[in-house]
């Protein structure tokens, strides 16, 4: 399993690499490898290698300052079968709708093992919160989100095309797994984009983070979902059902929610708590600053009334020597 320091990460980060990192491990432990190759073709850096630090992780960037960068044909520089695993995250809808079976040929190309592609798809509900979110973005930030407007601008696609588009690039077999269920993932990220977006304190929310991803984030793999991961074996005698069966989302229980519930209100109430004091020294500090630059200012005004007083002496010394030379000081 993860390191439980990951528990802190943003929750679709967490739920998206732990999917990922757990397929990863299920090829190998199928086709017997003790340190499987990966291939992550993405945007950004999302973070793969510490969730699955046993797999040697090669990153391909897709994008430069969220602008795609892929050539056209798509050519990626790799040998044929060089990888075990080849996944493509957070960056399939966000690159042109001409280029997706060339990219899906290519990671078929340079995979033996298993295809992994994560992304949201085209539904009805999906378009809807898409927009609910840009529309949040915009009234917070009064600004456009480049992703989000990707998704309009490149077009999501329905999830049986996807699959088909796999299949017909030389997939032996392609199932989609269900991840970010979508009902409490519309929560999450509006959260994300009120609280912790451009938050440069990630440490504040990540107590918050910690109690979601452990008791909630296991049962968010199911229908009906934001994004799935759609795996493609690439790869004679993968069992894609053991692949459905090891990752299964944990069925939730209403005393399991109540729980987890509480112990996020209390986890809120911890970090508004230590905020508050934060705020509280924060403002303690600000205060003997400004006395400081009272008092700095004070001495500086003294001063200057020295060195302007001093140079008034020594301008009426020098005026009462001109006046001697010159012959015109006055008789005692």
């Amino acid at each position: 399993p993860a390191d439980a320091s990951l528990l802190g990460r943003v929750f679709d980060q967490y739920q998206n690499m732990m999917q990922v990192a757990r397929c990863v491990r299920e090829i190998a432990r199928q086709r017997g490898l003790a340190r499987p190759r990966l291939l992550e073709l993405s945007r950004r850096d999302t973070g793969l290698a510490d969730f699955a630090p046993e797999c040697e992780v090669v990153r391909y960037p897709t994008h430069q300052d969220n602008q795609p960068t892929l050539a056209h044909p798509v050519a990626l520089p790799f040998a044929d079968q060089a990888f075990d695993a080849c996944l493509v995250t957070d960056a399939y809808e966000h690159i042109a709708p001409e280029q997706r079976p060339e990219l899906l040929r290519e990671m078929v190309r340079v995979t033996r093992g298993v295809v992994l592609l994560a992304c949201p798809m085209e539904t009805e509900i999906v378009t809807r919160f898409d927009k609910l979110v840009f529309d949040f973005i915009w009234g917070k930030y009064a600004e456009r989100y480049e992703p989000l407007d990707q998704h309009i601008e490149f077009g999501l696609e329905p999830l049986a095309d996807v699959m088909a588009s796999l299949t017909r690039s030389g997939a032996e077999r392609v199932i989609a797994l269900p991840d970010n269920y979508i009902y409490r993932w519309i929560h999450q990220i509006l959260i994300y984009f009120d609280l912790q977006h451009r938050q440069p304190h990630a440490d504040v929310y990540a107590a918050l983070n910690a109690v979601y991803n452990e008791r909630l984030a296991p049962g968010d793999y199911r229908e009906p979902c934001y994004r799935y991961l759609i795996v493609g074996a690439t790869a004679p005698g993968l069992d894609l059902d053991e692949f459905a069966a090891a990752l299964q989302g944990r069925p939730d229980t209403p005393a399991a929610v109540a729980a987890a519930e509480g112990a996020l209100i209390e986890a809120f109430h911890t970090v508004q708590g230590r905020e508050a004091d934060r705020l509280r020294a924060t403002a303690a500090e600000v205060d003997r600053l400004r006395a400081e630059l009272r008092q700095t200012r004070f001495d500086y005004a003294a001063l200057e009334a020295s060195i302007n007083t001093g140079r008034a002496w020594a301008l009426v010394n020098f005026l009462r020597a001109v006046r001697r030379r010159l012959g015109l000081a006055r008789p005692r």
